[in-house]
């Protein structure tokens, strides 16, 4: 897609391959969230645009969740929003409301609220897709 076509090819990103995270790659999970959110919000006339890329970016942070102990672990779950959002920055050029979106995607486990639709649709997206793999792997 030509939405995305700028976050697929950035090797920083595409390091989410080489980490795990609900049985599968966090690169294959956020493909997914991505995939889903865009086909809602076209299918009911959202800012798709804004969901696909956010919905790839809502979990662009490379810290291996495997190998930390549980209290890192669970810092990690409330804090990696703001990591996501501070590597995606990094690299792209972000609206406000993709920026809202990647923060607000963990609520309500990350206390932000989603204040858009697309925040919202992202948000459930993600819990499914969560869900999903994780019952899956199984």
């Amino acid at each position: 897609m030509k939405i995305t076509k700028d976050i697929l090819s950035n090797k920083e990103f595409l390091k989410l391959k080489d980490f795990k995270h609900h049985g599968i790659t966090r690169l294959d999970h956020v493909s997914r969230v991505s995939k889903l959110s865009y086909k809602y919000c076209k299918k009911h006339k959202l800012d798709y645009k804004a969901a696909a890329r956010a919905g790839l970016l809502h979990d662009f942070f490379l810290v291996n969740n495997q190998k930390l102990n549980i209290f890192t672990r669970i810092k990690v779950l409330f804090t990696h929003p703001k990591l996501a959002l501070a590597n995606s920055k990094k690299y792209f050029d972000l609206s406000k409301k993709e920026e809202q979106i990647i923060l607000s995607h963990m609520f309500p486990v990350g206390l932000r609220l989603p204040l858009s639709r697309e925040a919202w649709i992202v948000c459930i997206i993600d819990d499914i897709a969560s869900i999903y793999e994780r019952i899956k792997r199984r």
